[in-house]
């Protein structure tokens, strides 16, 4: 059992945190500072991680005055981080975001919704030194370009989240080298992107076990790519196409998708080529 660290005890009941929840999370090496995120400083993510060397999973959403610095001191303390979050942590920049990745490589997860100031290079970086990341969450990222989505579509195989929401610099051919290299993708988020339906088209014929797609804003968008979805995508539960091309006969093609029933779950990795396509549970190999 991990040691309770009096030090880290002490912060973490000053903020707030009942005394029973900060000895499970440290425990089981998670530390959750979100509901406490309008008192969390530097000084007490690098105390914490300066004596919690075990962390393998960090939640600091809207912690916003947390900055590269306690980012930094994480990654050199927590070298087996598997799970970051870092939403609307303003002042986070490439430079820590590349300080995690090129020492905690076996970063599986990792959100940075809302982080404005993380360009193409931190991602790149992600991408060429944590090849095992399952989930990556770049919503309004708007420095982001399609040469970070190729870096993740060449390096990260095993990608089954992925959210560029409002990353308007995305276009077509990211989209489409993404999901040609990572066709285990169940959900992605592509509101408000610079795509049209000859992506979305190609994300069918690639992500058989894709669950969750939102494009709306998407303004290229029209039935052609529910068409493609609705023949090409049997586990499809949730399509958000607001503000699209999309008529009321596609409306109406969303509402039959998310009501048919679905084919029985994949097996896990399902998507890996081994020449006998799809695995159901239960089936034959």
């Amino acid at each position: 059992m991990t040691t309770i660290n009096p030090e880290v005890f002490q912060i973490l009941t000053d903020l707030g945190m009942p005394g029973d929840e900060a000895r499970r999370q440290l425990e089981n090496n998670t530390l959750n500072l979100n509901p406490y995120s309008h008192h969390v400083t530097d000084d007490m993510v690098i105390a914490i991680a300066e004596n919690c060397e075990g962390l393998t999973t960090i939640n600091l959403n809207l912690c916003r005055m947390i900055s590269d610095a306690a980012l930094i001191t994480i990654s050199e303390r927590c070298l087996g981080l598997t799970t970051i979050e870092l939403c609307f942590c303003y002042n986070i920049t490439d430079a820590g975001v590349i300080a995690l990745a090129e020492r905690c490589m076996g970063l599986t997860k990792i959100i940075l919704d809302g982080c404005f100031n993380i360009t193409d290079a931190a991602i790149i970086t992600i991408a060429e030194n944590c090849g095992g990341l399952t989930s990556i969450n770049l919503d309004d990222c708007d420095h982001i370009t399609d040469a970070a989505i190729i870096a993740l579509a060449e390096n990260c195989p095993g990608l089954v989240e992925i959210d560029l929401e409002s990353c308007d610099n995305i276009t077509d051919a990211a989209v489409t080298t993404l999901v040609e290299n990572c066709p285990g993708l169940t959900t992605i988020s592509l509101d408000y992107c610079n795509i049209t339906d000859a992506a979305v088209i190609v994300v069918s014929e690639h992500c058989d076990g894709l669950t969750t797609i939102n494009l709306t804003g998407c303004m290229n968008i029209t039935d052609a790519t529910l068409i493609a979805l609705a023949e090409n995508c049997e586990y499809l539960e949730e399509i958000n196409c607001d503000a699209t091309k999309v008529s009321a006969t596609g409306r109406q093609l969303i509402q039959d998708i998310k009501t048919r029933t679905k084919p029985p779950p994949l097996e896990e990795g399902w998507w890996k080529d081994d020449g006998t396509g799809p695995q159901c549970k239960g089936m034959m190999n």
